[in-house]
């Protein structure tokens, strides 16, 4: 059985579906190397590298004697653990996160973008507006908004965290009821907007601060839609 560069990427992104849709939870033992190479019909030392890569950003855990298992989120690295499913709680502390980072991102982007990165902004938040009744490629644009503005301050930390975080940014869109949709879309345009004019102005107080209205006013209406979603849940499970 021979080896190619594209074989490791492979079993690599077949973990992590079967991580990311729940097959393998965490603390769960994962296939053998010999179970690999059956089942996918891959090399042995394409498994090994890509346990390997995994195991380096922590996703994955190896027990000597034991076997190769899914590491707990709480020990798992940075720029392993957008491989994880986040439960709300995850979130909201992730957007307690951007309520920090993304202002701050703001206030730089103002003092540090290009003209040009300034139009790509503007760009982006017309494509928000364009895909008001697309709900994915609405997040999608309100999300590549924050991201232009963190790749614009020209920091390359700042950049790589962000871009190591853009896949958990777009999670949990699902819980928001047609309502809460709406709310979130009138919060999300009207604050982007005004984000962007204060850049436009070079303004970076006032685009920081609008930065951090945006994500409050996001947070609170992610805590109601959870709290809704529970009661939901706890409702439906009630014996009757």
């Amino acid at each position: 059985m021979s080896y190619n560069n594209n074989a490791s990427k492979e079993i690599s992104d077949f973990i992590i579906h079967n991580i990311q849709s729940g097959i393998w939870k965490p603390g769960d033992k994962i296939w053998s190397e010999s179970e690999f190479c059956q089942n996918l019909d891959k090399s042995r030392i394409a498994v090994r590298d890509a346990i390997a890569s995994l195991s380096a950003i922590s996703v994955l855990k190896k027990v000597k004697g034991s076997g190769t298992y899914v590491e707990n989120p709480d020990n798992v690295s940075l720029e392993g653990i957008r491989y994880f499913i986040m439960d709300d709680e995850d979130t909201l502390e992730l957007m307690e996160f951007r309520y920090i980072m993304d202002s701050y991102c703001t206030e730089l982007f103002v003092k540090r973008a290009t003209d040009e990165e300034i139009k790509q902004l503007e760009e982006c938040y017309y494509n928000m507006l364009s895909n008001r009744n697309d709900l994915e490629a609405y997040n999608y644009y309100a999300n590549e908004f924050h991201l232009l503005i963190a790749r614009g301050c020209k920091n390359q930390f700042i950049s790589r965290v962000m871009e190591y975080l853009r896949d958990n940014l777009l999670t949990h869109q699902n819980i928001l009821s047609q309502d809460m949709r709406i709310e979130k879309y009138q919060i999300g345009t009207t604050y982007h907007y005004r984000i962007l004019m204060a850049i436009k102005d070079r303004d970076p107080d006032m685009a920081g601060a609008y930065c951090r209205h945006h994500i409050r006013k996001s947070i609170d209406l992610f805590r109601k839609a959870s709290a809704e979603s529970k009661k939901s849940v706890e409702s439906h499970t009630q014996p009757e």
